[in-house]
Order: C-alpha cells, then structure tokens, then sequence
C-alpha cells in the first residue's frame, strides 16, 4: 500500500496522471494494481477522465480517496496530457493509461526516481514490459547493423553519439538504455516516467489530428509530432527500460490488443478479469537483476489469471492494432455489426 500521508521521508514528489476513457475494467484494475503496487511515500494523483459514458465509471473515479485531483472533461489524449503536465508540481511525473496494470509489488519506483535523478541523459523511462522481438532487436546479440540509423545518429548527435548503458540504483535495481535505437522520450507520453522539466522544455502535444492519423492512433499525430520535435531540438537524451519491468498491457482481445475507444465506440473484445480485480498475478519485488542485462519480455512478466495470452508462432505475444471486426456502441449500450464487403 504506498502512503500518501505526506511522510515524504526526503523522496521528490512523484505526480502520477492517469489517463481514463470508457474501459472502467481497464481502469480498476490499473488503479488498484497501483495503489498496490507503488510503494512510495510521496506522490500526488491526477486522474483525467474523456467524460466517459460507460455506466459506473465515474462513480468509481469520485470512489478513489487517495486520488487529490479527478478531471471530468471532454478532451483528447493530447489535451489531457497537457493540462497534467501543466497542473504536476512532482519533479517527476509517471504518465499512465488505463489499460496497463502494474504487476510488481515493492520500492521499485524509488529505484527509478533515484536513477532518473542522477543519469541526466536518460529521457523517458518506459516501465511496461515489451514483446520479445523489439527487446531482441534493441539488444540482442544477432542485432544487425542499421547503417541508417548509425549515420542519422551521427547527423543529429555528432559528439553527443547516444551508446547503451545500464545504470544502477543504490539497492541494485537496473536499467538499460537503447542508445541511438529509439528516441530519447515516449512520443505518446504513456506509460513512462519522465523529469517534469523534459515535458515542459518539449512544450506541448500537438492537439489537432494529422490528416494521417487514423483509427490505430490514439494520440491523432500527437505522438509523431513530439518524436520529430524531440529530433529536431537535438536533445541528447535516451530511453530507458528497467531490466525487470514492473507493468504490462491488458490483453483481452484474442488477436493480441486491447479493447480501444474511438469517438462513441469501443473496438475489440473488452471484458472484466476473470479472477478478481487484477488481471494478471502480482509478485514481490525481486531486486536481484536477470543473468544478461537485456530487459525481460511481456511473455517472461505477464502471468495471466485465468486466461492466455494469445502468441505468434514464435511464442512471442502477438502485436495487433485495433479489432475492427467487434464494435461496441458505448453510448446506445449496444454491440455494433460491422459493415464489411460481404453485408
């Protein structure tokens, strides 16, 4: 249980805003993971609710009592990023949707506030665990050379050329950066932990939808148009992911993604965990790093309560963008029969 009692124990403030929009399973089990899960002595709690028409879902944020500021506006993901990095007076601030539950239990947030603190060229810390591909193509050994990519890095970065490092906390917690491999901060600001100054020199998110932005995209371009600002500022900072990742997505959807609202409607199977409020088990904390130091995958942290996850032919998670195919009428209460070639 962390403690909001204002016992800060000389820990910076940590501002977690959490971002909420007709998925109250999601959400219940996101918030009450972290409540669990987060063990820190110092945070302040925004949640920023897309005036959700969900049934329950609102009373169930006015329900949180540990939670000091609770939005009810209609706005964008863009938007409501904005009003929490303007309203955060953390030195760090924890973005977070409402469809990733935590599933790691203990300090493990001071080990990254420290960590932050200190290693001033990390940017965005991204605390979700990622499908084994991407973890193999950022670090693995048969990691092929992206000639590309090396002499963008020296275009952009010059003697500033961004190398992969682990850092260490005190109690030995540790994180890996991706070097020149990936920008430097999480373009769509979810989920990560970043300095709140990071955001602020940034400057905001884009609120207006590119003409390319599509139904895929949840941020409508913001995310794009903040990793091109990034590059464009020559900000040499990294990314960073702890070898033991402390969160993964919720996965209901039999093709491999999330239940997700566009406008009026929610796409993909979205139903409520089978076990409890949680839907995958939470575990102590364990501080003793992996053998290799490479970040664990989703398949090596994710431990499902009474359901699979659903996995390619490789045994990695499968990766699917949205599910056209189950559409939910949120407003009405009503599941909508997709209009296809053959209807």
């Amino acid at each position: 249980m962390n403690d909001n009692t204002g016992n800060s124990c000389g820990l910076p403030k940590v501002t977690i805003g959490v971002l909420s929009w007709n998925r109250m399973h999601y959400l219940r089990a996101t918030m009450e993971s972290a409540q669990r899960c987060i063990q820190y002595p110092n945070i302040e709690w925004i949640v920023s609710d897309n005036e959700s028409e969900e049934p329950g879902l609102r009373e169930y944020i006015r329900s949180l009592s540990w939670v000091q500021f609770k939005i009810f506006k209609k706005q964008g993901h863009a938007e409501a990023m904005n009003q929490i990095v303007e309203m955060a007076s953390g030195k760090f601030l924890l973005l977070w949707p409402e469809d990733v539950q935590f599933v790691v239990e203990g300090r493990w947030l001071e080990d990254f506030v420290e960590i932050l603190g200190r290693c001033h060229d990390i940017g965005s810390l991204g605390l979700d665990a990622l499908r084994r591909s991407t973890i193999t193509g950022l670090f693995g050994n048969s990691r092929s050379l992206d000639l590309i990519g090396f002499l963008r890095e020296l275009y952009w970065y010059r003697h500033n050329f961004r190398r992969s490092q682990v850092c260490v906390s005190s109690r030995g917690v540790k994180i890996r950066t991706a070097g020149h491999r990936w920008s430097g901060i999480a373009g769509a600001g979810i989920p990560s932990l970043t300095r709140l100054e990071v955001w602020r020199k940034l400057g905001p998110w884009k609120t207006k939808s590119s003409p390319a932005s599509s139904l895929v995209d949840s941020s409508m371009g913001a995310e794009e148009y903040m990793y091109n600002r990034f590059y464009d500022m020559r900000i040499p900072l990294q990314f960073g992911l702890p070898l033991m990742p402390v969160a993964a997505d919720i996965i209901t959807d039999p093709l491999g993604t999330k239940a997700k609202v566009r406008g009026g409607k929610r796409y993909g199977v979205y139903v409520p965990p089978h076990e409890g409020p949680f839907y995958y088990e939470i575990r102590k904390e364990e501080v003793m790093p992996p053998a290799e130091e490479i970040p664990l995958s989703f398949t090596d942290v994710a431990r499902p309560l009474g359901f699979s996850i659903p996995l390619d032919e490789n045994g990695d998670r499968k990766k699917y963008g949205l599910n056209e195919a189950v559409v939910f009428d949120i407003k009405n209460n009503c599941q909508v029969v997709p209009v296809t070639a053959n209807n």
